[in-house]
């Protein structure tokens, strides 16, 4: 496969043959089974790892900010873990959409749930008690009132169940770059959300293996027609990256804060920085790598500054809807 995956001929056919099974329904939706794919209790500790990230960097470390709030989680995939631990950290409600119904297993997601439960603190069960179902095999289901889940409901529908100003937080960790209308699917967030809720958006700018064996941003070098036959319907990635993210901020939300979380080429870094250090962050080899690629790039991105070309991960903190920006008929 590597072989093909060097070419950028033969990776774009290879791609779009995937594509083309997907709408055939010849080939099952890939996304979104995180926990199928890992064991119960790396599942438990990612789901706690997600949300420990939601309250260090969306919540500024203090989870009393989650007390009596309504969430609303974009994109949970196969498994309620995040949900769960964010009702137990205090949330009021937690309701879950998601754009695709992802291959999922009931009894192993009951062990998920149970293994998180046991990590609770009492008064942590206390708050989730209404919401957790202990069976009598050691296993555990979760449900009622203020855990809702819906699937099949992308965010960025033209019209989404969801009612105006019925949420203090919206939250998701690598979905929005796989919407296909962010616009659309920003504005819908932004409808839903009341006029003091924030939003915590971690978003995952790279490749996604897509001809990431020629260069790392070579995916931002394919025609838009071409991008949409290679990357959609599963996974759909939209390209966009932190300009349209900052641009979207500013508009909507009085407050805003970027943390960079990743870097091209690089791993994750930990603690996530408001800003990249010349020398602690990156070097004169990862500038080398986005003027190699820039000749090439679509025009859309080839205005982009070399550090924002760099930027290859996110966290998007917004808070205090503009009523300049509400709908008359909300």
């Amino acid at each position: 496969m590597s072989f093909i995956d060097r070419s950028p001929i033969l990776a774009g056919l290879n791609y779009t043959k995937g594509q083309v099974l997907n709408r055939l329904k010849l080939r099952g939706h890939l996304s979104g089974s995180t926990g199928l794919s890992m064991s119960v209790e790396d599942a438990a500790n990612y789901a706690r790892r997600v949300v420990a990230d939601y309250i260090t960097y969306g919540a500024d470390g203090d989870p009393e900010r989650l007390n009596g709030k309504d969430v609303l989680e974009i994109g949970p995939g196969d498994n309620l873990g995040v949900a769960l631990l964010l009702l137990a950290r205090g949330a009021r409600t937690v309701t879950c959409i998601d754009g695709f119904a992802p291959n999922f297993d009931a009894e192993h997601n009951s062990h998920i749930y149970r293994s998180i439960y046991d990590g609770l603190s009492a008064a942590e069960r206390e708050r989730v008690h209404d919401v957790v179902t202990l069976q009598s095999d050691g296993t555990a289901t979760v449900g009622g009132d203020r855990l809702i889940s819906r699937y099949d409901v992308p965010i960025d529908a033209v019209a989404t169940p969801l009612e105006a100003r019925s949420y203090d937080i919206i939250i998701s960790r690598a979905v929005l770059e796989h919407l296909g209308d962010l616009k659309r699917g920003w504005k819908n967030m932004v409808t839903c959300l009341r006029l003091n809720g924030e939003m915590w958006h971690k978003v995952d700018f790279r490749n996604h293996n897509l001809f990431g064996e020629i260069h790392p941003l070579y995916f931002l070098t394919i025609s838009d027609n071409l991008w949409n036959l290679i990357s959609r319907p599963d996974p759909t990635l939209n390209r966009l990256r932190r300009p349209t993210y900052r641009e979207l901020a500013a508009r909507d939300f009085h407050d805003s804060r970027c943390y960079l979380t990743h870097i091209i080429g690089e791993s994750e870094i930990a603690p996530h920085v408001d800003s990249l250090v010349p020398g602690t962050h990156y070097n004169q080899r990862h500038l080398d790598m986005v003027q190699a690629i820039r000749p090439r790039l679509l025009k859309d991105f080839s205005d982009y500054s070399d550090e924002d070309l760099l930027v290859t991960g996110v966290f998007v903190i917004v808070r205090g809807v503009r009523t300049s920006t509400i709908p008359k008929d909300s």
